[in-house]
């Protein structure tokens, strides 16, 4: 995937997110995004980053979903029937005291991001998270029948 097309999915998806937020998030805000992200330690969105990835519809996507989630710190969520990959992997400039190292020439990204979005009081919407290869490989075997003929090589 390509940064374009990781940045317009983010910020689709993030124009979605900011618009299901609930008043007290946007009262929040409105003290001011340096505010509210002095009080965010550790920063969640500086631990993690997250893209969607296609809607599994074969065994072969499930293969590949499979394999992303076989790798270390990796988990794999849905949300309003979007696939998601995240990886739990700190941003390299973010200091657990002095917050973010590059703050005034910080990616793009990391700009637009903004407190209406932020996961701080609140925990992650997801409508189904999995955290391990074990647990994706059982909802595939329960949910989709074609996957329990798959053969073991």
């Amino acid at each position: 995937m390509t940064a374009r097309k990781f940045r317009e999915r983010n910020t689709v998806t993030r124009k979605q997110t900011a618009a299901k937020k609930t008043a007290s998030v946007k009262k929040k805000a409105k003290t001011g995004d340096s505010a509210l992200c002095a009080k965010c330690i550790p920063a969640k969105c500086c631990m993690y980053f997250s893209t969607e990835i296609d809607v599994p519809g074969s065994v072969k996507d499930f293969d590949d979903i499979l394999w992303m989630i076989a790798h270390r710190d990796v988990e794999i969520y849905t949300k309003r029937r979007r696939w998601y990959v995240m990886v739990k992997t700190p941003c390299r400039f973010y200091d657990p005291t002095r917050g973010c190292l590059i703050y005034p020439s910080r990616p793009h990204i990391c700009r637009q991001h903004h407190t209406d979005e932020c996961e701080f009081d609140e925990g992650y919407a997801f409508d189904l998270h999995f955290r391990s290869y074990e647990e994706l490989e059982r909802y595939f075997r329960k949910r989709f029948p074609k996957w329990r003929s798959r053969s073991r090589a």
